[in-house]
């Protein structure tokens, strides 16, 4: 056991002195690993901060029905009626035009602006929620409302949210794809990189190999380089996509604002993180366990 610490130990000294023997291709090494890593790790957590916001929404259709400024009580019971008596309508809200006006001063701040104006021209609202899955008789329900002399516009306010939830799928399937391109180019850019290795220490490896070194031996360095390349690139794609979020959330929390809601980026969890990790290591030993593999196949015939 301490002969196989000792070799262990050893294969890391060495690695490291591949590191220190050029840090400036080291470094470009590492940055080239950590843009691999950041940009399908920076498009999961846009598209995966999407899905959190997206969560929040209501999921129920839903639907708002204007009545005319002209419209009185007469024309806002018979509305109602038409409306409950539908059986895609499982609920119905009556947001009277001064219910509307104290909620839009309390929302936007602009009391006395709104003040200034005289009368009061929002109309009578009906905010509906709907049943899902008919959409033939959603539309049908739609038509005949606009067809009422009392209704000023229908307005389905569920439509926005599924396109979002759309976008969010198209986006889920972009970061995979990008995922998998990113982890192809990482693991031809370490099989690449060990090449270029093997290829420096050509003669030190055939010497060894004269004098009774094992292809454990010679192999063991070059993985813990792909290895140790792979954490600090990893981490190195981490930190940007972190920097990136930060310089990225101040004027999303501006805009948020706007909108009376309070949004901000967030990385992944922990879990996500450290899968993210242990799949760049798993590509990186991979690549330098073929690139190793093959070359010194190719040292022994």
């Amino acid at each position: 056991m301490k002969h196989w610490f000792r070799l262990h130990r050893l294969a890391l000294a060495s690695t490291l002195r591949l590191f220190l023997a050029n840090p400036l291709a080291s470094l470009l090494n590492l940055l080239v690993v950590g843009i691999a890593v950041a940009l399908p790790l920076g498009l999961y957590t846009v598209v995966a901060n999407l899905q959190q916001l997206a969560g929040r929404l209501p999921t129920e259709p839903q639907a708002s029905v204007f009545l005319t400024p002209s419209a009185n009580a007469a024309d806002l019971a018979r509305v109602q009626a038409l409306v409950k008596a539908d059986s895609h309508v499982l609920a119905v809200r009556h947001i009277s035009r001064d219910t509307a006006l104290k909620e839009l001063e309390q929302s936007s701040g602009m009391s006395e602006l709104l003040a200034g104006l005289g009368s009061n021209p929002l109309p009578d609202t009906l905010s509906l929620t709907l049943r899902e899955g008919d959409t033939a008789g959603l539309e049908a329900l739609a038509t005949r409302l606009k067809a009422d002399a009392a209704v000023d516009q229908v307005q389905l306010d569920s439509d926005w949210a599924r396109r979002l939830a759309s976008i969010i799928q198209v986006g889920r399937e972009a970061s995979n794809t990008v995922a998998a391109l990113f982890g192809a180019g990482l693991l031809l850019v370490t099989v690449n990189l060990i090449r270029m290795q093997i290829l420096t220490r050509r003669d030190e490896i055939e010497v060894s190999k004269l004098i009774g070194a094992t292809d454990p031996f010679i192999r063991r360095p070059f993985l813990y380089f792909a290895l140790l390349q792979g954490l600090l690139g990893g981490l190195v794609g981490l930190a940007v996509v972190a920097l990136s979020l930060d310089r990225l959330n101040g004027p999303i929390a501006q805009l948020a604002k706007l909108y009376g809601e309070h949004f901000a980026l967030k990385l992944p969890e922990p879990v996500a993180l450290a899968v993210a990790l242990a799949i760049v290591l798993l590509l990186s030993l991979l690549g330098a366990a073929l690139s190793v593999r093959r070359h010194l196949r190719a040292l022994d015939t």
